[in-house]
């Protein structure tokens, strides 16, 4: 219980309802040039100015410059560089 008191506000509520909706894609920024992606279950692309995840029937583009992936398990990724663009991409993409 302790714990969970220590965890930011919408963490919590984002653990407690995307289960219950199917999931989803929870992103959370860090600084300007470092963007984590939780509720992710595969990586599509990955390149330089353009990585692609999905997670569910999401799919998630991260656009920018110098990207590097940071971090990758099996349900987030850490991403930093400069990023300029983040939107959720159509199925055919």
């Amino acid at each position: 219980m302790m714990e969970n008191k220590r965890k930011p506000l919408v963490r919590r509520l984002a653990e407690e309802i995307l289960p219950r909706v199917g999931g989803g894609i929870f992103l959370e920024w860090r600084g300007k040039e470092r963007l984590v992606a939780e509720g992710i279950d595969g990586l599509l692309e990955y390149g330089h100015t353009r990585i692609t995840v999905k997670g569910g029937s999401e799919k998630l583009g991260i656009f920018g410059n110098k990207l590097e992936m940071r971090y990758l398990s099996e349900t987030c990724i850490v991403i930093e560089g400069k990023i300029v663009k983040v939107c959720y991409l159509p199925e055919e993409v």
